[in-house]
């Protein structure tokens, strides 16, 4: 992520850091979602004792 700042000309990295950290995250939670929605992991109903 160093070079990435030192690419962008960020002068401290935490700019760096706070915007490509948010992305990652961001990315992360997009990939989930499209494996739930593509490998249908709706949950199966459990069946009620008795």
């Amino acid at each position: 992520m160093k070079q990435i700042q030192e690419w962008l000309g960020h002068s401290d990295f935490s700019t760096t850091a706070n915007i490509y950290s948010h992305l990652d995250y961001t990315a992360k939670l997009n990939s989930a979602e499209t494996l739930v929605t593509s490998l249908d992991f709706a949950p199966e109903p459990k069946p009620l004792p008795g």
